[in-house]
């Protein structure tokens, strides 16, 4: 098994992508032959001499052109077939890899699956399924959090039965809860794609709680919450915003309060590993025939280390096999069937 990790993508690459790499081998999340970097040459060999790794520490896969963070998905696959994301989703087409790690442009990772590994039999679009810490410790996994912001309810629908499949797959949930994100708890809130929405999640045989707000991201109302790719970006990047904002906020109470800065140090450090983003390494994307991870595009080498055995744990466990024979098996079982272009 190996993972190719796109080095040039991201805010920090390829400095973050190489260290992370050597993280995650040193810290026994991967093995090193388990790990394809692919970039540029040069540069990949650059960052580990100035980490002091031998130059040949890792297979190196030449990638010779790399896709900004700022460009069109789609015009920068079309000019870049030489791109590091494209060689690596190519990489994982031709069985030289398991997995692609990407912390570059999320469009053109996604874009880049779909195109060379295609969608899960009923699945129009593939959504990113990001997993964190809710009430009482419970894993709580909203999808999707930017991969399609041209939604249908059939779109929705798959959300839906993946991350439910997700959460009793990788967390062992039974039978979890699944919320439909809304501006209001009531049946007839909403706009026309959310109503539709919530009359076939009713029919679905999911454990359907209805509709749920935002402030119950955390308050352990379900275990899976589904919404558009647009609000789930949203929703997703207020977050990470305000949590770092409470923790400069509570940081400075504590030191007002005269507190020992030794142990305001650490319960800071204890609330901020529960909240860091970091600790995760990234997202799956879910309904598409291969596993991606899709990080943070600020990611630090911890972050990558994390995706790297996030991809490695996905791949062994059989996750995208198991979640695709389960959508099968809920189709041919006549639920969910509804027409692809509703």
């Amino acid at each position: 098994m190996k993972i190719a990790l796109d080095v040039m993508g991201g805010d920090r690459a390829p400095e973050a992508t190489v260290r992370g790499a050597l993280l995650a081998v040193e810290q026994g999340k991967v093995a090193r032959e388990n790990v394809l970097l692919v970039g540029l040459p040069e540069a990949v060999e650059a960052e580990l001499e100035k980490a002091g790794a031998p130059t040949d520490s890792f297979q190196i896969q030449p990638a010779t052109q790399v896709v900004g963070m700022g460009e069109s998905p789609a015009e920068a696959l079309r000019k870049k077939r030489d791109s590091s994301v494209l060689v690596a989703a190519m990489a994982v087409k031709q069985k030289a890899a398991s997995a692609l790690v990407s912390a570059g442009n999320t469009g053109a990772a996604v874009a880049a699956s779909v195109r060379l590994w295609k969608t899960l039999p009923g699945v129009r679009r593939p959504g990113i399924a990001v997993t964190f810490e809710g009430e009482k410790d419970t894993p709580v996994t909203i999808i999707d959090v930017g991969a399609n912001i041209n939604c249908t309810p059939a779109d929705l629908l798959n959300y839906g039965y993946m991350g439910s499949f997700l959460s009793t797959i990788a967390y062992g949930a039974r039978d979890p809860r699944v919320g439909l994100m809304n501006i209001g708890s009531e049946d007839e809130k909403g706009n026309r794609l959310i109503k539709e929405t919530y009359a076939i999640f009713r029919e679905s045989g999911l454990n359907f709680v209805g509709n749920v707000e935002g402030r119950d991201l955390f308050s352990g109302a379900c275990e899976i919450i589904v919404c558009e790719g647009f609000v789930g970006n949203v929703i997703l990047k207020v977050g990470e915003g305000l949590s770092e904002h409470l923790l400069r906020v509570f940081y400075r109470e504590l030191q007002a309060a005269g507190i020992d800065p030794r142990v305001t140090g650490k319960v800071v450090e204890k609330i901020r590993k529960r909240m860091d983003y970091s600790e995760y390494g990234g997202a799956l994307l879910l309904g598409i025939d291969g596993t991606c991870v899709i990080c943070h595009g600020h990611s630090d080498p911890k972050a990558i280390a994390n995706a790297l055995g996030l991809a490695r744990k996905a791949v062994e466990s059989g996750l995208n096999d198991k979640i695709s024979k389960a959508i099968l098996e809920r189709r041919e079982g006549g639920r969910g069937e509804i027409p692809a272009d509703r």
